[in-house]
């Protein structure tokens, strides 16, 4: 545990030792930084605004013109045919009187595929929430990564971002790219070196993951969360992806006992009184401002560091604006602080961790409908959907559409859709026996069995 103090020269001395090792392109280790300086009031000033907002869909032309203007580059990433963050999406791109004259600063990207994106530039394994449809990039013209912008949790994306919590984090970039001290600072995460691009069908899992399609070569949209998949195949393939460790994903400020305020991003709205925040001596009104060596810019920022940390317990050294005042504050994470709900991530319930139960989607049942059944409200009732695909291997056991699941394995929580899935997926793996027990429309019982695959079928 540290005491709070006004960050001053020997403190930055002390975090020296302080080094991410678990990512070697990131910021360099703690040094004696002025952080003061770093935190502080920005100097510079902003260049006039581009004549209009023009969205690129060639980085590597937006990168020259980035250098030749000395603009920083914003990079939005979208999933087209997906319809999550659809609605932020098109107040991106529409602007308006927030966005547009700030948008008008930057070299503005839109990639719609990430077939050709290098991850080298872009290295989303550790920097992007994967099983987001939107991501936003902040990058300087040399390829100097400075942040990124997103979020979702199980409620929606609109209880994490918002345009005002962009438009924040747009000022915040562009403060911080014209600052004439910034090359001296060393807090930019640098874009891996080589000749040779890195594309998401170059990495070591794709061959293995593509099995599950006729025609990998001709994937026609590889959606992000297939990147998140693709990227825990070598894992999966030797036997050694830990579903209790490795699906600890993108843990948010709340598990560190803070509440930040959306539309700011890191403006501490609450603090839990006896938490690893309150105990490291955060306070509301506070306002994050680096977290180890990573200067903050949005609440993505701050997740994308936590996001590294060990599930089992760890250590993180935060920064922070009182007033006038920079402070900083160790954090002492416990067994189990990294702890999320999966169920809304479909690089988990439709992806390659564990098995799949067997069947195309598991649909609830209202209450009146369990009454009729004799099922309690509070246990399983599933009604298994088949679509126009054969050969199920539940299917093939003897499940029907007019079938109701009860329980799976002697178990009967009341899961359905997205949540059952997450459910089944980190309990079971390709090769086990499934167990069920299933009502049929008289609610006459009986049991099945089957073993389980990859694909269900």
């Amino acid at each position: 545990m540290q005491i709070q103090t006004p960050l001053v020269l020997a403190a930055a001395l002390l975090a020296a030792a302080l080094c991410l090792a678990q990512n070697p392109q990131a910021p360099a280790p703690e040094r004696a930084r002025d952080w003061n300086a770093i935190l502080g009031p920005a100097q510079g000033s902003w260049p006039n605004p581009r004549p209009t907002v023009k969205w690129l869909e060639d980085f590597d032309e937006a990168k020259a013109i980035a250098a030749r203007e000395g603009r920083p580059l914003f990079v939005v990433m979208r999933c087209l045919p997906c319809k999550q963050c659809a609605d932020f999406d098109a107040a991106v791109l529409e602007g308006g009187p927030l966005l547009e004259p700030l948008l008008r600063q930057f070299v503005t990207v839109r990639l719609t595929s990430v077939h050709s994106v290098d991850l080298r530039q872009f290295p989303m394994q550790r920097l992007q929430d994967l099983d987001l449809s939107w991501w936003g990039w902040f990058i300087a013209p040399e390829g100097s990564i400075y942040g990124v912008f997103g979020g979702k949790d199980e409620k929606g994306d609109s209880s994490r971002i918002s345009t005002q919590a962009l438009a924040t984090t747009l000022r915040r970039v562009l403060d911080h790219h014209h600052d004439p001290r910034r090359a001296d600072w060393g807090v930019d995460e640098k874009p891996a070196a080589g000749d040779k691009p890195m594309r998401p069908f170059d990495l070591p899992g794709f061959k293995s993951w593509a099995r599950r399609f006729e025609e990998p070569q001709k994937l026609d949209c590889l959606h992000c969360h297939q990147v998140a998949e693709i990227l825990r195949q070598p894992a999966i393939d030797a036997k050694k992806f830990d579903k209790q460790r490795e699906l600890q994903l993108w843990p948010f400020p709340e598990n560190l006992g803070m509440v930040l305020q959306r539309d700011d991003g890191l403006l501490v709205s609450e603090i839990v009184p006896d938490s690893p925040a309150a105990r490291a001596g955060l306070a509301k009104g506070d306002r994050l401002a680096a977290a180890k060596a990573k200067k903050l810019f949005s609440q993505a920022d701050l997740r994308a560091v936590l996001q590294r940390l060990e599930p089992d317990g760890d250590q993180l050294l935060l920064r922070w604006q009182r007033g006038k005042d920079v402070m900083e504050g160790t954090l002492e994470l416990g067994q189990g602080w990294k702890q999320v709900v999966l169920d809304w991530r479909q690089s988990i319930s439709g992806g390659n961790v564990g098995a799949h139960p067997g069947f195309a989607w598991p649909n609830s049942m209202s209450e009146g409908d369990k009454r009729k059944l004799g099922i309690d409200a509070k246990s399983m009732a599933i009604r298994p959907w088949f679509g126009k695909v054969s050969g199920w291997t539940a299917s093939r056991a003897g499940l029907s559409s007019r079938d109701t699941i009860v329980a799976v394995g002697g178990e009967s929580p009341n899961l359905s859709g997205r949540e059952f899935l997450v459910w089944f997926r980190r309990r079971y793996e390709p090769g086990d026996e499934i167990k069920l027990r299933v009502r049929d429309s008289e609610g006459v019982e009986r049991e099945l069995a089957y073993k389980a695959t990859a694909r269900g079928r």
